[in-house]
């Protein structure tokens, strides 16, 4: 019974994958990008004097 549901749940996927590919890319594109300035900005900071 649990091959079934993972057959299923594999499929699921596939389709998802496939149906939201160019969203998908795009969001990783955005979070990549995202963390990136955040390292940055952590980098490059200067602590405050005092």
């Amino acid at each position: 019974m649990a091959a079934i549901y993972e057959l299923i749940g594999r499929l699921v996927l596939r389709f998802i994958r496939v149906r939201y590919r160019r969203q998908i890319r795009i969001a990783v594109g955005i979070g990549v990008a995202g963390v990136l300035a955040g390292a940055y900005l952590a980098a490059t900071r200067e602590p405050p004097e005092g």
